[in-house]
């Protein structure tokens, strides 16, 4: 059951205080960051702050992201200029994030069309819009030392990105709580990690086969890798979820097909992440040659999953997106109180 302390303000009332798992000390990977993160960062906000036409609201809850921080643990061993695609796009992804979360599926359809658009026909296709402005800034720079597959990966997997947040966006409309199988399969294309994996590639200045990228070790890797990240993130964001009546969260999830209460399900949820990071660590035990070259750059990009792992981990505790000025403390106690639903417009 969710602990419960009295109310210092309303001694009729009770707060309900929901406990979270500790995602960070079972990982056992170092946590590291490009020596150059922070100056990159302040240069990508300002590149995204140009063009994204946000409003002074909007503007304000962007520069509480810190975004460049977590592309800074995430993408380490790269040059300035690679650390400032990587991070720009990280930008871009939160922001079409946002941007998403207000859409139905038509206006999602339409910022597909245009994001993508851009990616296969960067020289000839032409929008008046922010998406196309940063969509083809940062990958007309990333495109110049990018080999083809993991370009090609890059654009496949936005692609699915899309067509999974439309799909979230009519469960929004229709109030829908998929089963667990069904919501871990669209999850881990709302992730966006999927399109974060392309840059490890691309960070690492690798370009793996299809037939390795592919090889049921490594996506295994990739998918245990993209859960970890996924449901630390769902346990971490459900108050501030929870509160705008959003659904799609692996404790949702777990509370309707369990008909458990909101603790229980994260509890559960955090058991599913032990038993994930398990299953990743006994796939790492058994990947499979290919010869030097390719398994150099197997190790770079199992390398860059686990500082995945780890970066994820740290990085929902500095930014403010999930406890505004409280990660650090939430960090200690791993305690937040209920916040209140809001009514909806």
């Amino acid at each position: 059951m969710a602990v419960r302390a009295a109310n210092t303000t309303t001694d009729s009332q009770e707060v309900i205080m929901l406990k979270f798992p500790d995602f960070v000390s079972p990982v056992p990977y170092p946590l590291r960051c490009h020596a150059q993160e922070r100056e990159v960062s302040r240069e990508s906000e300002e590149w995204l702050l140009s063009m994204a036409n946000f409003s002074e609201k909007q503007r304000a809850k962007f520069l509480t992201l810190n975004a460049g921080l977590l592309s800074g643990m995430c993408y380490i061993d790269c040059t300035f200029d690679e650390l400032r695609v990587c991070t720009d796009f990280m930008n871009f992804l939160f922001t079409l994030d946002d941007w998403t979360d207000e859409f139905d599926t038509t206006g999602t359809r339409g910022l597909a069309e245009c994001v993508m658009n851009t990616l296969y026909h960067p020289h000839t296709y032409h929008s008046d819009t922010a998406a196309h402005r940063l969509t083809k800034s940062f990958w007309t720079r990333m495109q110049e030392t990018a080999g083809p597959g993991c370009q090609q990966r890059l654009m496949s997997t936005l692609d699915t990105y899309f067509q999974a947040i439309m799909q979230q966006a009519a469960d929004r409309g229709s109030q829908n709580i998929p089963e667990l199988e069904e919501y871990i399969l669209l999850r881990r294309d709302t992730s966006g990690c999927k399109t974060g994996f392309a840059f490890i590639e691309y960070a690492a200045n690798i370009d793996l086969p299809d037939d390795v990228i592919e090889h049921p070790i490594i996506k295994a890797l990739s998918d245990a890798t993209n859960d970890l990240v996924s449901w630390a993130n769902d346990v971490l964001s459900y108050n501030a979820e929870q509160a705008r009546g959003d659904t799609h969260n692996l404790v949702c999830v777990l509370m309707n097909m369990n008909n458990v209460d909101r603790q229980e399900a994260i509890e559960q949820a955090g058991e599913l992440w032990r038993k994930t990071l398990d299953w990743f660590f006994e796939c790492r035990k058994v990947v499979p040659s290919w010869g030097p070259e390719i398994d150099r750059q197997v190790a770079l990009y199992i390398q860059g999953l686990e500082d995945w792992i780890i970066a994820n981990a740290e990085w929902s505790f500095e930014t403010e997106r999930y406890f505004g000025k409280e990660g650090h403390t939430v960090k200690k106690t791993r305690m937040v109180a209920l916040l209140p639903q809001r009514a909806r417009a």
